[in-house]
């Protein structure tokens, strides 16, 4: 928009982006879990490893999408 502006174009006076959703407490519950715990050994199954170890949430591919609206590239978490 500041090219446009620049180059004497008509310019959007409106920005549109969604708003990032606040995942907070999918993680806090998590480490609340762990620390509530009295086991010595946690026993994880392949889901609860892909999100709590390895950080693959379902909702992780909408984040990125988001994200990407509000930076040149949205770099994800490897």
């Amino acid at each position: 928009m500041l090219k446009d502006a620049r180059n004497g174009k008509m310019i959007r006076r409106r920005i549109t982006l969604p708003e990032p959703q606040d995942h907070t407490n999918d993680y806090d519950r998590v480490i609340t879990m762990l620390e509530m715990s009295v086991d010595s050994v946690i026993e994880l199954d392949d889901v609860a490893f892909d999100q709590y170890v390895m950080d693959n949430w379902s909702w992780k591919g909408d984040a990125l999408a988001t994200n990407s609206m509000y930076a040149a590239k949205a770099i994800p978490r490897k």
